[in-house]
């Protein structure tokens, strides 16, 4: 490996892979920018304490480490375990944003890991307290997350047109309702909701509410 490095670093690379000379691979990689390379080399090695070595914040390269582990690296595996280590080693290192971009590409990328419901559950829940403003799209478009318990979250993060979107999409209409009136106030959308799903104990629901409003017509009506 130290033959090689000046005379080819990408031979280098090879042979301290088949040495598992971590030290040295990433030495070599960082000096010649083959962070292609070396993101290949972690997922494969799957090392907690590498990741967090090359993930911490005294490494001047971790961007475009990373920007190759999302682009490249985790595009090209079948192996749940890498795909497992690596992520792990993401929220270890408290990188939330860069874990979304992370699982954005497992999960919305990916048709092997599209469906693993741990997965998503972790990118919705890690936008919830990262990046808020990507939750209603991740919830409209993902199909295999706890839906009841992530739609309880964001209502306890004040997300609650998600959390409606969540109980509408999955058919928890007294729960949807529910959301429409106690945290959106907005009893006309609850009304249409009502008509629409034309369910007994969401009418029901709809009627307490304008009782407690002084809708009592309104309120006979929808009883």
């Amino acid at each position: 490996g130290k033959y090689c490095e000046k005379r080819d670093p990408h031979l280098a690379c090879v042979a301290y892979e088949r040495g598992h000379c971590d030290h040295e691979i990433i030495a070599v990689c960082n000096e010649n920018s083959l962070f292609k390379t070396l993101a290949r080399y972690l997922v494969r090695r799957k090392d907690p304490e590498l990741w967090a070595q090359v993930l911490s914040e005294s490494n001047p390269y971790k961007r475009l480490l990373i920007d190759q582990v999302v682009q490249t690296a985790l595009g090209e595996t079948q192996n749940t375990e890498e795909i497992t280590v690596t992520v792990k080693a993401f929220m270890t290192a408290d990188l939330p944003n860069e874990l979304i971009e992370l699982l954005e590409k497992i999960v919305l990328d990916n048709s092997t890991y599209a469906d693993t419901r741990n997965l998503q559950n972790l990118l919705i829940l890690t936008a919830i307290k990262a990046d808020a403003s990507r939750v209603m799209d991740y919830v409209t478009r993902l199909e295999n997350y706890d839906a009841p318990d992530i739609a309880t979250i964001a209502i306890n993060n004040k997300l609650y047109e998600e959390a409606f979107t969540i109980f509408k999409k999955f058919d928890v209409n007294t729960s949807a309702i529910q959301v429409l009136i106690e945290n959106l106030g907005d009893l006309d959308r609850a009304y249409e909701f009502a008509e629409r799903c034309n369910e007994p104990t969401v009418w029901s629901r709809l009627a307490k509410a304008q009782l407690q409003k002084g809708l009592v017509k309104e309120a006979i009506d929808s009883y």
